[in-house]
């Protein structure tokens, strides 16, 4: 069974309707991208996921076996569910330990916390010598790097990252990916929404591509990588 299964998904905002009956799947220990251009519906499909934007009739999520469509947020939260959001939106105003403690809002145990805390600032040693400091005072790598923080703090089963090298210098893109990738080495399922279509397949198990609402292909991330269609359309080839 899959982790998460998304079966004819509708979604948009108003009336207009921006996903056209996506299908789609995340298996236990995968990391699945999904790519495509600029307004192809991708960070709408992770909005209707968490539940931000309301799944519309017909539409199925099952995440570790239970329907969650009609769900509130902080409901899916606590299922397991946790989002890094395009543009990190971390709370600026705030310290960077306030920031990660905001991440672990449905959990009541305070030493899983306070572990998970201590796994933070060893995963991303820059946050914990900013603890203190107020987020919006880092950097646009560190900001990311504390939007992923903050989304582990929920301790979820699967995680989902919209746009995670967005305006990041190569260097610290790299680095992001490789904490995603041992992430995933320790259990971590992920689904990835990134316009840096090469980067994502590299790092991915699976990749599905988007286009204007629609699931257009799905393959292996290394057939993707190679296909012609999508060399030519997203790998500037």
């Amino acid at each position: 069974m899959a982790l998460l299964r998304i079966d004819n998904l509708n979604a948009g905002y108003g009336p207009v309707n921006v996903l056209d009956n996506v299908s789609l799947t995340v298996d236990a220990g995968e990391i699945v991208a999904m790519i495509g251009a600029n307004g192809a519906g991708k960070t709408t499909t992770l909005m209707a996921l968490s539940g931000i934007v309301r799944p519309r009739n017909g539409s199925s999520v099952v995440f570790d076996g239970d329907h969650i469509e009609s769900l509130p947020p902080h409901e899916i939260v606590r299922r397991g569910l946790a989002q890094s959001p395009e543009g990190r939106k971390i709370f600026p105003r705030l310290s960077v330990l306030e920031n990660l403690n905001m991440g672990a809002f449905t959990r009541k145990d305070r030493p899983g916390i306070a572990a998970d805390l201590a796994k933070s600032f060893a995963m991303f040693p820059i946050l914990g010598e900013r603890k203190h400091q107020a987020a919006g005072l880092l950097s646009g790598g560190q900001q990311q790097m504390l939007a992923i923080a903050r989304a582990l703090m929920a301790r979820p089963k699967l995680l989902m990252l919209d746009e995670p090298s967005l305006g990041l210098a190569p260097q610290i893109v790299v680095q992001i990916f490789e904490v995603i990738r041992d992430l995933n080495q320790q259990g971590m399922s992920v689904l990835i929404v990134e316009q840096n279509a090469r980067m994502a397949l590299k790092f991915a198990h699976r990749g599905y591509v988007l286009e204007t609402g629609r699931v257009t292909m799905t393959d292996a991330a290394s057939v993707l990588l190679t296909d012609p269609r999508v060399r030519a359309a997203y790998l500037g080839e």
